[in-house]
């Protein structure tokens, strides 16, 4: 478990009256915590739950729920909630790690698609930060840049002028690059969906109905991409690119 202090990023922008709930929060937490660490796994993820009914989410609390839930061996919601935990951390190496541990023993061994390495190098540099924190990376050095400008502007000597004209150009590299980043990471959160298979099985179908052919089975804990809805039907892609149908009800959506 991780052993962390659980608290909203603004708080000292809070009112008292938020505060004094963040406050009871981190009490929660805190005992939720405890109750892991006593092997109270049922009571631990309903504490956890309870934060989670409270509008507070953070990568710590959905990983320590995926903890508890890979205790109880319910694997589903523990690869679930480690997914929910990446989506606000993706650099993690803990998470990444219990995620990588338990998809090795789901049923389904899907093989990815090869990703050319430029891509992968790309979306490794992406993944560094949420897309919010690319976002703030990119406010920070606009700040930056302006204030290199007026620098540059005002400057009388020559060599302070260069320095500010190289930092300046730097500065500008990287706001370019937060901003792509930020923008393509926002746009997968966006246009991406995607869901975990909660039922046991559930057939593959090649159209969204009963009566079409079966592909294949699907089991518990498989991660899937959310293509498009068919009132009880889903359109889905897996990892290795095949699309089918299959029931919403034996999902949840991420």
């Amino acid at each position: 478990m991780k052993k962390i202090i659980f608290a909203i990023n603004i708080i000292w922008m809070v009112s008292p009256s938020i505060l004094s709930a963040q406050i009871n929060v981190e009490n929660i937490f805190s005992q939720a915590n405890e109750l892991y660490n006593k092997g109270s796994y049922i009571e631990a993820i309903n504490n956890y739950k309870e934060i989670i009914k409270n509008d507070f989410h953070s990568a710590e609390l959905y990983y320590n729920l995926g903890n508890a839930y890979y205790r109880l061996d319910s694997i589903a919601s523990s690869v679930y909630y480690y997914e929910k935990a990446l989506q606000l951390n993706p650099n993690d190496r803990e998470i990444i790690d219990n995620l990588e541990l338990i998809n090795k023993t789901l049923v389904d061994e899907i093989d990815p698609i090869t990703i050319p390495l430029i891509e992968s190098i790309l979306n490794r540099v992406s993944n560094i930060f949420y897309f919010e924190t690319w976002g703030y990376i990119s406010i920070f050095f606009s700040f930056l840049i302006v204030a290199l400008f007026l620098s540059y502007y005002f400057a009388n000597s020559s060599r302070v002028k260069r320095l500010t004209f190289v930092l300046l150009c730097i500065s500008s590299i990287f706001m370019l690059v937060s901003l792509i980043n930020g923008n393509k990471g926002y746009n997968n959160y966006i246009n991406n969906e995607y869901a975990v298979i909660y039922s046991y099985e559930t057939d593959l179908k090649t159209e969204p109905n009963y009566r079409s052919e079966t592909l294949f089975m699907l089991h518990e804990g498989t991660k899937i991409q959310v293509l498009e809805n068919y009132n009880n039907w889903i359109k889905i892609r897996l990892v290795n690119g095949q699309v089918g149908y299959i029931q919403l009800i034996d999902v949840k959506i991420l």
